[in-house]
């Protein structure tokens, strides 16, 4: 058995339940190794009766002290009998198991777990499990794994084809070169995911965990760099000049640019005029002048013939720039130069078809819009710049998209977040990462 082998060739699962596993998105024998448990079920000491607590789950070491009862309560039988353990005394409840009572037998000791309910000083724990001491001892602090579920599938289920598949799959294939693991003394992939399902005690846990942990972000890491490497690649075929136009709006702004603004606008300048397509992020707070940034740069795309679209993710924050830059634009007088339009999902029919036209046939070189910009009725004369304002609202693949609109648009990435650089390069690795580190003047 392979993992890339459809869960249906494993024993035991037919229509039925092909279609339950098919709705927590498994369909091979590779995704449910990969399935792995949101929580486990650790078997911990028996604790002493007086020290419970209400709706805790626990283990006591007890006496039966009672009779063990049997009644019927309609369809239902319910077995109930009384444990001590020196500190105090808990009432034991079972459903539908009256075999029980040839079982349990007052002066027999047993290890009792389960939910405990505490009422008025009184403690119960409704059907509980039943083990030996000697048996429980075998289970201590051994973790059971607990899975994610849906109606009609059972951990008891998952549990039984996960040991099935872990018999029967060869985990000899290893991602991570021999060399790697014993450098970073990581578990191997066969042991790791062995123990991940079933670890013996919190120790293999964790093991297996740094294991798969590193693995994904190992693999994660090289499809960024992969994709880092393409993009280098890429020939610029929107080259840029720094025009006159743009040092106009510059020079007639109500403020000078900072410093750290000055300096991400050479950068953006730089890879704009290079030979390579940009794929740069912008990071800075709320307030330090990103969308400044933004503007000049569809204003350097504009004055070079090209068109340029920024997306953001609500239709009040598309409104407030597409404001803004008109405001701007006028100030120089040049709005009717570049016609920026605003295109949203709340558009009308008769304004999209007319922003439509206007997009496809070049009268406008600057678009503002929420998640309309990337609908395949868009259709864009030659957009050489794409912006996208706050990315992890976003993702990679909408990205992708937005940047496929064009030949091989230059990609601006805004974003508030705080990042740390170290985090930034992993999170955007396809981007060249630049920091507005510096707020306006007078600015709090």
């Amino acid at each position: 058995m392979k993992e890339s082998d459809s869960i249906r060739t494993m024993k035991g699962v037919g229509d039925k339940t092909e279609k339950l596993f098919g709705k927590i998105g498994i369909s091979t024998v590779g995704e449910l190794l990969h399935y792995y448990p949101r929580e486990y079920d650790i078997y911990l000491e028996p604790k002493k009766i007086s020290e419970l607590e209400d709706q805790e789950k626990a283990a006591i070491l007890g006496r039966i002290s009672g009779p063990v009862d049997v009644k019927k309560a309609g369809a239902m039988t319910v077995v109930t009998t009384t444990i001590q353990d020196g500190t105090g005394s808990c009432k034991m409840v079972w459903f539908h198991m009256p075999y029980l009572k040839n079982t349990l037998k007052r002066g027999m000791v047993f290890v009792f777990r389960g939910k405990v309910t505490v009422k008025n000083g009184r403690y119960s724990m409704e059907h509980p499990e039943i083990d030996t001491p000697a048996a429980y001892e075998h289970k201590l602090h051994t973790m059971q794994p607990i899975y994610g579920l849906t109606a009609g599938l059972t951990n008891h289920l998952i549990l039984k084809m996960m040991q099935q598949a872990l018999e029967y799959v060869s985990l000899d294939e290893d991602e991570i070169p021999e060399e790697i693991r014993r450098n970073k003394r990581l578990e191997s992939y066969r042991n790791a995911i062995r123990q991940i399902h079933f670890p013996k005690n919190e120790q293999q846990y964790l093991e297996a965990r740094k294991r798969l942990v590193y693995q994904e972000f190992l693999i994660f890491v090289l499809g960024l760099q992969r994709m880092r490497k393409q993009t280098l690649e890429e020939y610029n075929t929107y080259p840029m000049r720094h025009g006159c136009q743009v040092d106009q709006v510059i020079a007639h702004l109500p403020y000078a640019l900072t410093e750290a603004q000055e300096r991400v606008w050479q950068e953006i300048c730089q890879d704009l005029g290079g030979k390579h397509v940009m794929t740069r992020l912008v990071q800075g707070d709320v307030g330090s002048g990103k969308t400044i940034v933004a503007f000049l740069s569809m204003v350097m795309a504009g004055e070079n013939g090209y068109q340029s679209a920024l997306m953001v993710p609500t239709e009040v924050l598309a409104r407030q720039h597409y404001d803004a830059l008109v405001q701007l634009l006028e100030g120089e007088g040049i709005r009717d130069r570049y016609e920026p339009v605003l295109l949203t999902g709340s558009s009308t029919a008769k304004e999209k078809r007319l922003i439509y036209e206007k997009i496809s046939l070049g009268k406008t070189k600057m678009i503002i819009g929420t998640h309309a910009l990337i609908q395949e009725k868009v259709e864009y004369e030659n957009l050489a710049l794409v912006i996208t304002d706050e990315q992890h609202r976003f993702g990679v693949c909408q990205r992708e998209k937005f940047s496929s609109k064009g030949g091989k648009p230059h990609v601006l990435v805004m974003s508030a977040t705080p990042i740390p650089r170290t985090l930034g390069i992993i999170l955007y690795g396809d981007l060249d990462i630049s920091v507005i580190d510096q707020l306006p003047a007078h600015r709090l």
